[in-house]
């Protein structure tokens, strides 16, 4: 089966259901503002960017590029954050986490945080030094330890979400509008699919994980 035609549909499927959102629609609808929907614009075939040569096969090339992405982000996050408390992507989503949902136990913050134990125990000592956060005793169990955001930390948060916003575009760079929420959609996929391992597979081995989710 040739997959041409579906791909080409796609993007149109996109536009229409976005224009849907409150409506029970059918094939026959999308056939309708088909007839009257613009073309959309095709884009060139892109030039070979000059870049790191990957190595492998399409796995390995997808690995290598969410690390290179990752590394282009914490860059990026380096110089908006030079001046600031926070230091790393993982100290803002501490603070974020922590704004929104409220106090919490550390090892409750770590796991929304989707951080191993050792380096999200860093992440709050730091965090407390800066006095961003603040442990106190949890009422229903004296040997647990809460943390909150203070005000201090309140206040770096809000002042970090315009500098959040500058990342964001020049991270995406001139992805369109379509396909930065293609991606999103690919990013989820992928999100969902690691995020239980990540949890409750702590001492699985790679073959056992291949086995159980991937085949």
């Amino acid at each position: 089966m040739k997959y041409k035609l579906l791909t080409e549909l796609l993007p149109y499927l996109d536009q229409f259901e976005k224009k849907n959102k409150q409506k029970e629609t059918n094939i026959n609808d999308f056939l309708i503002w088909m007839n009257g929907a613009p073309k959309l614009e095709q884009q060139a075939p892109q030039k070979s960017l000059k870049s790191i040569p990957l190595q492998g096969g399409i796995n390995a090339q997808i690995c290598q590029l969410i690390s290179l992405l990752h590394k282009y982000v914490r860059f990026y996050y380096r110089k908006g954050f030079k001046e600031s408390y926070i230091q790393t992507t993982e100290d803002f989503g501490f603070l974020a986490t922590l704004a929104t949902v409220g106090d919490l136990r550390k090892n409750e913050l770590i796991q929304k945080n989707t951080s191993e134990f050792t380096s999200g125990m860093e992440v709050i000592r730091r965090l407390e030094r800066n006095e961003l956060i603040e442990t106190f005793l949890d009422e229903n169990d004296k040997r647990a330890r809460r943390v909150r955001i203070t005000d201090k930390g309140r206040g770096a948060f809000l002042q970090a979400l315009p500098i959040l916003q500058k990342i964001g575009t020049i991270a995406t760079g001139q992805l369109t509008d379509l396909e930065k929420q293609q991606l999103v959609d690919l990013l989820n996929k992928l999100n969902y699919f690691h995020n239980p391992i990540f949890h409750e597979e702590k001492e699985a081995n790679l073959v056992n994980i291949i086995e159980d989710y991937v085949q």
